[in-house]
């Protein structure tokens, strides 16, 4: 097994529960609440049975890499008998890029069993507001990200240099918010979320949630984040010892015997048919370079994204919300067209008209990516809604047409972006300081 990544949750098992927030970064730590009182339910799930590691950042970021062999594939299927990648969400991908400059590479470059699953997100508590201000350690729910690309085997590229794995410079990434569920981990069929969503993105403050509609929520909340993590806890090999999934990194099943391999893979093919059913897709978001495969020389990459619509994604507009303000700064359309420090002609117009705000909202210049990458990966100063996609992307000192986030480029392995990092700290923390 190779040498996985060093953190400070690979400190004894005695010490970890009580310095386990000491190792999250100050901006993490200082935004939690005190630690309250274990969750009254608790008690119905097995959580009394985690590891004193759990969660740690091999838990909540689960890297599958692109450089081996596929653990789950489009056509692993869902709990209702579907490929968990259909082929009608590849063809929606392909065709939203027809009139964007990638036009169909998508069906020219990659078949659809060449789609796997390269990593994915476990997010305990993810915020449901637009702008960190909204109270975002409480007004937050479950989510699972599914990152999706296509990686082609025994390829030769175009100067003759033949590799095992070859990552396509394109992804979809498939969200799942989780269904509410009860003491006794059964889907209940409660709208409380959907009415908090709706209370925040309607521009009202989160001050203004009643406290009948604040407790039922919580409640919620507590019991759906419970039910997630002790499926995420099952996930683990029994044979491995504590701190194998400290760090972010490649995950630790991947590296022991054959049969261990084959287990986790049911065990993680089992738990993604639950949670991530085509019909609780809540947003898809694609990226891709125009065919060819030459990042450096086409220097161009294209941004689009869906509204989940029950498992049917509708295109949608792609736009950024001022973390301060809370109004729309701009409207980019149904694609995002940039290049290294050049961004798309909608942004690029609103910023020529003098859009303070919106400026303060990008990474686009190499000197953006050295001065703003730790506010924009910071989740208590920018959520998603508050940058544009590209900006995400562009959070890479060392190769600046490398635009991928818990992705593959091309023969390397995963790079995991800065806000990956922050956001994995930040959901630690919060399980230790809600006791869950």
């Amino acid at each position: 097994m190779p040498e996985l990544s060093d953190s400070c949750l690979s400190l004894p098992a005695i010490a970890t529960a009580l310095l386990v927030m000491a190792c999250q970064p100050e901006k993490v730590r200082d935004h939690l609440p005190q630690r309250p009182d274990p969750v009254e339910s608790a008690e119905g799930y097995s959580a009394a049975s985690w590891r004193d590691d759990f969660p740690a950042g091999s838990d909540l970021a689960i890297l599958l890499g692109s450089t081996y062999d596929a653990v789950i594939t489009a056509d692993t299927l869902e709990s209702n008998g579907n490929w968990l990648l259909p082929e009608s969400w590849l063809q929606s991908t392909s065709e939203a890029y027809y009139d964007t400059e990638v036009e169909d590479a998508l069906e020219l470059e990659n078949l659809p069993e060449e789609w796997r699953i390269v990593s994915i997100r476990v997010t305990p508590c993810g915020p449901v507001g637009l702008m960190p201000s909204q109270d975002i350690d409480t007004l937050c729910w479950p989510a699972v990200r599914l990152v999706w690309q296509p990686v082609l085997e025994d390829f030769t590229l175009a100067w003759g240099y033949q590799t095992d794995f070859y990552a396509d410079d394109r992804a979809i990434h498939a969200i799942y918010p989780l269904d509410p569920r009860d003491s006794e981990g059964n889907v209940s069929s409660t709208y409380t979320r959907d009415e908090v969503i709706g209370h925040l993105q309607s521009g009202n403050s989160h001050a203004s949630v009643s406290t009948d509609l604040l407790d039922t929520f919580e409640r919620e909340r507590n019991l759906t984040a419970l039910w997630l993590l002790d499926q995420v806890h099952n996930l683990r090999d029994p044979d491995l010892g504590d701190g194998s999934w400290n760090g972010i990194d490649l995950r630790p099943e991947l590296f022991i015997e054959e049969a261990n391999i084959e287990a986790f893979a049911q065990r993680l093919t089992s738990f993604l048919g639950e949670v991530a059913a085509n019909d609780k897709l809540g947003e898809m978001t694609s990226f891709s370079l125009p065919e060819g495969r030459t990042p450096a020389s086409t220097d161009i990459w294209v941004f689009i994204a869906f509204d989940g619509n029950g498992g049917n994604p509708s295109l949608k507009e792609l736009t950024v919300i001022g973390r301060e303000s809370g109004d729309e700064l701009v409207n980019i359309g149904t694609a995002q067209s940039v290049a290294v420090g050049i961004e798309d002609p909608a942004v690029e117009e609103a910023l020529a008209e003098g859009n303070q705000e919106l400026e303060e909202s990008l990474i686009i210049s190499g000197s953006d990516i050295l001065e703003m990458t730790g506010l924009v990966a910071d989740p208590y100063e920018f959520l998603v809604p508050n940058t544009s996609c590209a900006s995400c992307h562009r959070m890479n000192n060392a190769l600046r047409f490398n635009f991928h986030a818990l992705s593959g480029f091309e023969t390397d392995g995963i790079f995991v972006s800065p806000r990956v990092e922050d956001d994995v700290a930040r959901d630690i923390a919060w399980v230790q300081a809600n006791a869950l």
